[in-house]
């Protein structure tokens, strides 16, 4: 598809919508917004806006339509997979100013916000009102909530709270065809027509450009409890997640790291964790302390029987707290262990997930590459690291076809060929594997929604 490259007379336009100081083709603005955390190729956008209202994101796409400029939406830039990556130049419309926390019903347990607000800086206002937003994601620090919506993020909490998606009640949303609409319900239920709300949440900017989300939260759990055990084998580890699942306890987190991930923290951190086969994270919620601790003690009994040689069960919340920054380390230690890693995403049913383990590491010696693998494995949610150096190029190209095997043994098996980062660029080319003849249904809604497609063009479709 042919686009029209943006004019000086198009910048004047663009001023005149969102004001002088909110445009810009400055060099360094447009380098800063031309790549997220995708290990790809950065492109050059032409011009960047950064709206402050939804009046001014509509006139913006009403414009460029007509004018068959492409626009690619921005949040906090964190993605992995290449999403924000303004593929034909064109407009990045950087949504960082909007970014207001517009209103906290407390009693409805529900929070307005704009898309630029930041995920930490949102359950840290909430706290004081005893609730928080739970979809963590590992990038909490700096992803906005308007990008984990486009991508359906989730991560460490994920398998007690689910995903973003579950937690989405109702948004506000601009289409390129000219509409400023608002779609879903105050409620924590509903019954009236299509969910088109929950159909925008993991559609990566490419159908319209969200300017409000109203969502539902949780109350803070009173008590937390945190237990890490190290495994001298990877399959009692794996396994040993299995057992807890299926226990009927129920974790706030089930986190897993590989020896790799262990020493690269170790490295980086200082930490000196122990060098074994694999480390297991618990973290257990809870309103009542009894009930609490009784988990808690269940918990270590299943480690010991699941072949646990160490377990450890933090005293206080600062020792915990190590625990965790422990895993939150693990991808600033990988990304100084190598320049461009590949950072895998897969989820597979449970009952494959030791398969998918053993997978990669079967996949890493065919091919002659390196990877750890970490994940959120007690809900499938492998993260196999490709450690790698796009400079060389004979071992970046072998460790993309091992990600590109492992993702179609993902879908093969009956997963899917992301868990939480989305397809973006990465792994665009998968999409007819994992949908088929419904990846047709979803180019249809793309064109009623964007006939000219201007949002987003060359990602996940």
């Amino acid at each position: 598809m042919e686009y029209s490259k943006v004019r000086p007379e198009d910048l004047v336009v663009l001023a005149s919508i969102v004001g002088a100081s909110d445009v810009s083709d400055e060099e360094y603005d447009l380098v800063t917004n031309a790549l997220d955390a995708f290990a790809g190729e950065p492109v050059l956008p032409e011009a960047v806006v950064w709206p402050e209202s939804s009046s001014e994101v509509l006139e913006v796409l009403k414009y460029a339509s007509r004018r068959r400029i492409p626009v690619t939406v921005r949040g906090g830039g964190t993605g992995l997979t290449g999403a924000s990556i303004p593929r034909f130049g064109g407009i990045v419309m950087n949504m960082m100013k909007m970014n207001k926390i517009l209103e906290v019903r407390q009693n409805d347990m529900q929070v307005v916000v704009e898309p630029g607000v930041i995920y930490d800086q949102l359950n840290k206002e909430l706290e004081p009102y005893g609730l928080f937003f739970p979809p963590d994601p590992a990038s909490g620090k700096s992803c906005t909530i308007g990008g984990m919506i486009a991508n359906n993020a989730s991560g460490l909490k994920a398998v007690r709270y689910g995903a973003t998606r579950d937690y989405v009640l109702a948004l506000r949303v601009v289409f390129p065809v000219g509409l400023d609409i608002r779609l879903g319900s105050r409620v924590f239920k509903y019954s009236i027509g299509y969910d088109l709300a929950r159909m925008l949440v993991g559609s990566e900017g490419t159908l319209g450009v969200i300017t409000e989300a109203t969502l539902r939260l949780r109350p803070l759990p009173r008590h937390r409890r945190t237990i890490a055990a190290y495994f001298d084998s990877i399959e009692d580890g794996v396994r040993c997640i299995g057992r807890i699942r299926l226990s009927g306890i129920e974790p706030g987190a089930i986190e897993f790291l590989d020896r790799t991930h262990l020493r690269l923290i170790s490295e980086w951190s200082g930490l000196n964790l122990p060098d074994r086969e694999c480390m297991i994270i618990l973290e257990f919620h809870s309103y009542s302390k009894a009930g609490l601790e009784e988990e808690v003690t269940d918990a270590v009994s299943l480690l010991r029987e699941g072949g646990a040689v160490s377990i450890v069960v933090p005293k206080d919340e600062m020792e915990a707290e190590r625990i965790w920054e422990a895993r939150k380390g693990a991808y600033p230690s990988i990304l100084k262990a190598c320049r461009s890693p590949i950072i895998g995403d897969i989820i597979v049913p449970l009952s494959r997930l030791l398969d998918a383990v053993n997978k990669a590491y079967e996949l890493a010696k065919k091919y002659g590459v390196r990877v750890g693998v970490m994940g959120h494995l007690g809900d499938g949610n492998v993260h196999a690291n490709w450690l790698t150096d796009r400079r060389n190029r004979d071992e970046w190209e072998r460790a993309l076809r091992a990600n590109a095997e492992l993702t179609r043994y993902a879908i093969e098996v009956g997963g899917a060929l992301s868990a939480e980062h989305g397809v973006g660029l990465e792994k665009k080319e998968f999409m007819w594997e994992q949908h088929h003849e419904v990846l047709n249904i979803m180019k249809k809604l793309k064109e009623l929604f964007d006939p000219s497609n201007i949002l987003n063009p060359g990602i996940m479709l």
